[in-house]
């Protein structure tokens, strides 16, 4: 490739002066307060170009911000609002129940295998809870079943007023009897 002619370099030169220079000096010759609105291409002024305190209130169009353009505590709370309606009376508790007791029934469960019993509350106790536990506790020992009932093996129904509690367990000691506790706890108005 051959050097271009020097006429060509200030031939080239000339035309960049005359094009860029008259550009640049129009810049610089903006008359004050020309530039407005209409002239801005949209999003053409990022926030890196905004002056600190440049934008003030009158600058923000009304019901514009969110919450999340407030620092934390910057908003102040709102006044109080008014009550609600009161809401339906709820369902009576176990009025009365001040006087509880716990009821246990003894089992003795063989070597390596399961055995259960039903804890009963007196008359006119209701159970509220329950549960069971084997004398000597290992690793292996478990609850296999653990509900309320009617005083029977058979778990109580939905709805039903349960008056006992059954639980069976698992005794894993391979050489020896154990016996287990089973626990009632029960409420009388």
């Amino acid at each position: 490739m051959r050097r271009p002619s020097p006429a060509l370099v200030v031939a080239c030169l000339a035309l960049g002066v005359a094009l860029g220079g008259t550009s640049y000096a129009t810049v610089l010759n903006v008359p004050k307060n020309s530039v407005g609105t209409p002239q801005l291409k949209r999003n053409a002024v990022k926030a890196a170009k905004i002056a600190p305190n440049a934008v003030r209130t009158g600058h923000v169009l009304d019901g514009s911000l969110l919450v999340a353009d407030f620092k934390a505590g910057q908003i102040p709370q709102g006044p109080k609002g008014d009550k609600g309606d009161k809401g339906d009376k709820g369902d009576a508790g176990a009025a009365g129940a001040t006087n509880v007791r716990v009821r246990t029934a003894q089992v003795s469960v063989a070597a390596n295998s399961t055995n259960g019993a039903v804890a009963t509350c007196q008359a006119g106790e209701r159970a509220t809870g329950g549960g069971a536990v084997l004398a000597t506790i290992r690793n292996q020992d478990a609850i296999l079943r653990s509900y309320p009932t009617l005083g029977t093996t058979a778990g109580a129904n939905a709805g039903e007023i349960p008056t006992a509690w059954f639980a069976r367990v698992f005794n894993s000691d391979a050489g020896a009897a154990h016996d287990a506790t089973v626990y009632v706890v029960c409420a009388s108005p």
